[in-house]
């Protein structure tokens, strides 16, 4: 599991609300909707095309997109066996939970396959060298940066 600091994150989205005089609580959930959506879409789903080895039988991708687990409070210790290329279940669990969200409270997204952290941080796939995680971190820091400099 990697765990991110969300102090960074929490003192950019305050400024932001309070230069665009909005709800901390609801540019909070957004923030973590749609930074939790840009990591699930990014994670990359097996393509045995791609692969040096032939794939199991009966193999089917997704699997990794669709083990993001959202919560409040504390990690998730959840997995799925399941696949979905389409990553919507993961979505749908996302705005669940950060609907669920509170001020004061943490929001965790948690993918607990085995293999997560070779596509994070091993490169592993060809789809995303360079992980999910860190990549869309950097772009939605840099975003809301640009966004709250661009206020008058």
């Amino acid at each position: 599991m990697t765990i991110v600091s969300g102090d960074k994150f929490g003192a950019l989205i305050r400024e932001w609300a309070d230069k665009k005089k909005l709800d901390i609580e609801k540019v909070a959930r957004g923030f973590c909707i749609n930074l939790s959506t840009e990591i699930i879409m990014r994670t990359p789903v097996g393509d045995p095309l791609l692969w040096k080895s032939k794939a199991p039988a009966g193999y089917t991708g997704g699997r990794a997109r669709n083990n993001w687990f959202s919560t409040v409070a504390m990690p998730s210790e959840k997995m799925n066996k399941s696949a979905d290329k389409t990553g919507q279940a993961s979505v749908k669990r996302v705005n669940a939970g950060a609907n669920k969200l509170k001020p004061g409270q943490t929001f965790y997204l948690t993918n607990n396959l085995p293999y997560i952290r070779r596509l994070e941080y091993e490169g592993w796939s060809n789809q995303a060298p360079a992980g999910m995680l860190r990549t869309s971190l950097a772009d939605a820091e840099q975003a809301l940066i640009t966004a709250i400099n661009a206020i008058k």
